[in-house]
């Protein structure tokens, strides 16, 4: 069936910003925006704005947009060369990429395998049904209801309900591609500079949907001379390999998630243990700046030791650590420790716990090397990871011993200095508070002991004097442990000490006495970074460029309009280009994606007998919707503004009369007639097809009456739509004035808005925009 050019107008808007770039979802009536000032804004067909999220800094824009095939999630490139990935329900950001160059182009496929894979329970995942689900953080603990969570890891909604494998494909201004699985798991780096000489930024990469293949646009600088080139990079091991593929990704992002979720939550660890020292501080920091360095510890040791003091130091602990205020001070510091011991208790050997499973999932995986090998998944690397996430587990387990002797020595310190205050205020002191044992005594010596001062310098350059407790506090820092605990009379240590055999053994978790919490989180991640960039490395060397076609020479300075769509029925790849705006012609190309016809492709420029290709132009509309007959055939070539596919069978085109400037023309052109126009690209020998001296096609005889629409207003520049959702939005030429349109309406709802389209254009045109018309983006 022949395309049809049905429409009704549903909205039109004007905007405080310009606009640069607009996609539709594929599954919901939603649009995203990027402006020219680096803000996405979410938007529905109404217009009513969703959410808005702002630029990440000053001057960065937004140079690319690409939802997720469910719609779930939208990834936003930036010129930094940074990829966010959003949650559009929340607007929250859920992963994030950095490709280290400007992004040119973003797209998220999602594969279509050629058969119905066989489920296979080796690649489930069933963690849920072994692993309880880890504990939500949250900065205080006040209540068990849950409320003022910060749920630490957001990977995990970027899994959920994935049955498919999805591929986003990152292209830079550095002539490179980056695969992500699931857009999380790095797969391969392409670099096409390797292959095409001179090879610039990327204008599209998008990959078939058996994944055989993968299409990119490229600019190449031929001296001074701007040249687009189509290149084809044979993906095969992708195609081959969905199934595995997909289970590692799963395991990755799985992993991801939880080593986020381990960051939050060391993070909060450090926060609440600040609070212990901030509470130390505000307390004796003022009293330590008038007497000498180390003049604090040594008072209350002459205090213990010889019950002395001096007159300075029994008026500080008379004015200043009251009866109310040691209280407080003992309620406060009691509160941080018992967060830092749940924080430890419940989410840092839980994330741990979950870390090994997931890591000794993947052992298995490695296991079947028929299967994964070829993906660069190895079981020694894997396996070492298991071992280090081991020891991040075990010292959690003696931070919290740590914590259990801290919290003893803390309680018999402030039970001491509770008498000692009530003493030098002439105040009796209760028997059972005065009553001091040799563990109570060794308690407070070892208090005194770990309450070491600190000189440090502020930022104006003064020594202040803080106070540091090290037995805890030197496990939550970037170096090793001052006070690492004894273990010499640990009958398990001795053991592995006499059998090194069995401590070198993979079933074995190591224990490294001289590193932190925070050294052995460093180390994980060091670990977790280089198994996770070795499948990278090999799936990289195992895609190839197969072929490279010159397409055209464009202008030297502009954009390049493309738009690519990959069609299971036909096993084909289109392509079509834009050389640039306003101008006649377009380049439409088909590319096989059978694996036999990919074989035959053979590297290097020159002719590719089974791709086919043809330039287009616009030389009339006949059968006319708007303007007479006479209008429409004795119009020039029109003018192209922008072309992008509707779906595989429709390819939308948006020109401008150029004897009319107000006027333009929406068309949907049939892909089955122009495709009958291609012609193989060995007819062109070689060279490019501006250059070939073929004839364009004229595409205005393959659009009908009802193919087209002459749509008044105002020049436009440029247009987005979705066949999947039957709708379009169309920019005007300022790219400030939006017009959103439903396709394949009923023919009565197109005429009664045709009527109320034109009642409405004539009063903008006459009174201009209206206040209430204006929407910030």
């Amino acid at each position: 069936m022949a395309a049809t050019c049905i429409m009704k107008q549903v909205e039109e808007r004007h905007v405080a910003t310009e606009i640069t770039r607009c996609v539709w979802s594929p599954k919901m009536d939603l649009v995203a925006i990027a402006n020219i000032q680096g803000q996405v804004a979410m938007h529905r067909l109404s217009w009513q704005r969703v959410w808005v999220i702002s630029s990440p800094g000053e001057n960065i824009k937004v140079t690319g947009l690409a939802w997720r095939p469910d719609s779930k999630v939208l990834a936003i490139g930036y010129s930094t060369g940074e990829v966010v990935l959003v949650d559009i329900e929340d607007s929250n950001p859920v992963h994030k990429l950095n490709v280290n160059a400007e992004v040119t182009a973003l797209n998220w496929a999602v594969h279509v395998p050629e058969e119905p894979p066989k489920k296979e329970t080796l690649f489930e995942d069933s963690s849920e049904t072994f692993l309880p689900p880890l504990p939500s953080l949250s900065k205080t603990y006040t209540g068990s209801s849950g409320e003022d969570r910060e749920e630490g890891w957001h990977e995990g909604c970027l899994l959920r309900d994935q049955t498919s494998l999805t591929l986003l494909t990152v292209a830079t201004s550095a002539a490179s591609v980056y695969i992500y699985a699931f857009g999380l798991f790095h797969c391969a780096t392409v670099n096409l500079g390797e292959s095409v000489p001179g090879a610039g930024q990327v204008l599209d990469a998008t990959p078939s949907h058996d994944l055989h293949l993968l299409s990119c646009l490229v600019e190449r600088d031929l001296g001074g001379e701007r040249e687009v080139v189509h290149v084809t990079i044979e993906t095969m091991i992708l195609a081959c390999r969905h199934q595995e593929l997909r289970a590692l990704a799963y395991r990755y992002g799985q992993i991801y998630g939880l080593m986020t979720y381990a960051s939050h939550t060391l993070t909060l660890l450090t926060e609440a243990w600040e609070s212990i020292l901030l509470e130390l501080d505000h307390k004796l920091a003022a009293y330590a700046n008038t007497v000498p360095e180390g003049g604090v510890s040594a008072e209350f040791l002459d205090l213990l030791v010889f019950g002395l003091s001096s007159r300075e130091f029994e008026i500080f602990l008379s004015n200043q650590l009251t009866e109310k205020g040691l209280k407080k001070l003992g309620h406060s510091i009691e509160l941080s420790y018992s967060n830092i011991q749940k924080l430890v208790l419940r989410n840092v050997q839980a994330v741990g716990q979950a870390l090994v499973y997931q890591l000794s999932a993947l052992v298995g995986l490695a296991r079947h090397h028929d299967r994964f090998g070829m993906l660069g998944v190895e079981e020694d690397i894997v396996t070492n990871a298991v071992r280090e996430a081991g020891a991040f587990v075990l010292k959690a387990v003696e931070l919290q011993q740590v914590i259990d002797g801290a919290m003893s020595t803390f309680k018999a310190f402030l039970r001491w200095l509770y008498v000692v205050v009530q003493r030098v205020r002439g105040e009796a002191v209760p028997d059972e508070m005065s009553r001091m044992t040799q563990q109570d005594l060794t308690y407070i010596t070892e208090f005194l002991h770990d309450s070491l001062e600190d000189t440090e310098t502020g930022p104006d350059g003064e020594k202040r004097t803080r106070f540091r407790l090290e037995r805890v506090g030197q496990y939550l820092k970037d170096a090793p442990l001052t006070f690492a605990p004894e273990s010499d009379h640990n009958p398990w240590a001795i053991f592995l000490a006499e059998h090194p055999g069995v401590a070198d053994h993979s079933l074995i978790f190591p224990h490294y006495p001289e590193r932190s919490l925070l050294q052995e989180h460093k180390n994980i991640v060091s670990v977790l970074d280089d198994m996770a960039g070795q499948p990278a490395k090999v799936i990289s060397g195992a895609v190839n460029i197969v072929a490279w076609v010159p397409f055209m020479s464009v202008a030297p300075i502009g954009p390049v309009s493309v738009s690519q769509i990959s069609c299971p029925r036909d096993n084909a790849m289109y392509t079509v280009l834009l050389p640039g705006p306003k101008q006649a012609v377009l380049y439409l190309a088909r590319w096989p994606t059978s694996a036999e016809r990919l074989a035959q492709s053979s590297a290097g420029p020159g002719p590719a007998h089974h791709v086919e290709a043809a330039p287009f132009v616009f030389s009339r509309l006949e059968g006319t919707r708007g303007c007479s007959m006479e209008q429409a055939t004795s119009t020039p070539l029109l003018q192209l503004i922008g072309a992008q596919f509707y779906t595989e069978d429709t390819l939308s085109v948006l020109a401008q009369d150029p004897g009319d400037p107000k006027a333009s023309f929406f068309i949907q052109l049939w892909m089955l007639a122009a495709c009958g126009e291609l012609r193989p690209l060995a007819v062109y020998g070689g060279r490019r097809l501006a250059e070939a001296g073929v004839t364009p096609r004229d595409a205005g005889t393959l659009v009908d009456a009802s193919g087209y629409r002459r749509l008044e207003g105002g020049p436009l520049s440029s247009l987005a739509v979705s066949g999947s959702r039957k709708v379009a939005l169309l920019l005007s030429e300022n790219r400030r004035r939006v017009r959103l349109f439903e396709m394949e309406v009923d023919e009565d709802d197109e005429d009664d808005d045709e009527e109320d389209t034109a009642q409405h254009e004539s009063i903008i045109n006459a009174s201009g925009a209206s206040d209430d018309q204006v929407d910030n983006l």
